[in-house]
């Protein structure tokens, strides 16, 4: 957990430039919004808030009365600050997985976050007890083939639920309205920009990132093998896994 408050407070600066996918991510979100609630919440939690390119689009196309924000990284407080005048919200730093949130909300969102959770299952379980009856969940994460051109290479990557995972463990305190998977296909000049763009997201999903000139050279020339298009640029493909669901 340390190294992932690390890699992201370091890509405070750079996330919004860089991520591209994920502000994709979170408009697809904002209007499933739009498409199965009626936009007016009286107390929301947006659990892994980051800069805030997602409560940007909550305020611009929701009525809120009662924020409550939260992140891993302290430097987001600041960031999200900068979003609101004449309404504070509460933001709480740290794991989610380790908070008692206070009260209960009827949204709860998360945008590009919950991939990080450790023991999903259990965590929305935590949730709905959160949730107002007949409260809402709209969040996503990411399908087992995320990143696959990197993984392919590497070896490496985080372990995603599959969709009939979800659905298993959202069966329990929730009706499911809506479970979706897409590919974004994000193009880049070369491999190197591709691990900069990771390292710019804090989605270091390489390892340490220790590698000798050798492994870097070895993993260009291979990406560029495998993944090169016909105007000599390379792929890198997300899967986000949208999910929309209502507590029973």
């Amino acid at each position: 957990m340390e190294r992932i408050i690390t890699r992201f407070t370091r890509a405070l600066d750079s996330y919004d430039r860089q991520a591209v996918a994920q502000q994709q991510i979170s408009r697809r979100l904002t209007g499933l919004l739009s498409r199965y609630t009626a936009m007016h919440f009286q107390r929301v939690l947006e659990i892994g808030c980051g800069t805030g390119g997602f409560t940007r689009l909550l305020k611009e196309s929701c009525i809120i009365d009662e924020w409550y924000l939260n992140d891993l990284c302290e430097g987001c407080r600041e960031k999200i600050a900068g979003l609101f005048s004449g309404q504070s919200p509460f933001f709480i730093t740290g794991n989610a997985e380790d908070i008692e949130f206070p009260g209960c909300f009827d949204l709860i969102v998360s945008a590009s976050a919950f991939q990080w959770v450790q023991q999903p299952e259990t965590f929305l379980h935590r949730l709905a007890a959160k949730l107002s009856p007949a409260g809402t969940l709209v969040f996503n994460t990411f399908a087992p083939s995320n990143l696959q051109e990197v993984r392919q290479l590497t070896g490496k990557g985080l372990d995603y639920p599959t969709a009939d995972h979800l659905t298993e463990w959202l069966a329990a305190d929730y009706h499911l309205l809506h479970l979706r998977e897409e590919d974004i296909i994000l193009t880049f000049d070369t491999p190197m920009d591709v691990l900069r763009h990771l390292k710019n997201t804090g989605v270091t999903a390489t390892g340490d990132g220790s590698w000798t000139r050798g492994q870097q050279t070895d993993f260009c020339r291979r990406y560029t093998t495998l993944y090169g298009t016909a105007d000599n640029k390379v792929t890198l493909t997300y899967r986000p896994l949208y999910i929309v669901a209502v507590k029973k």
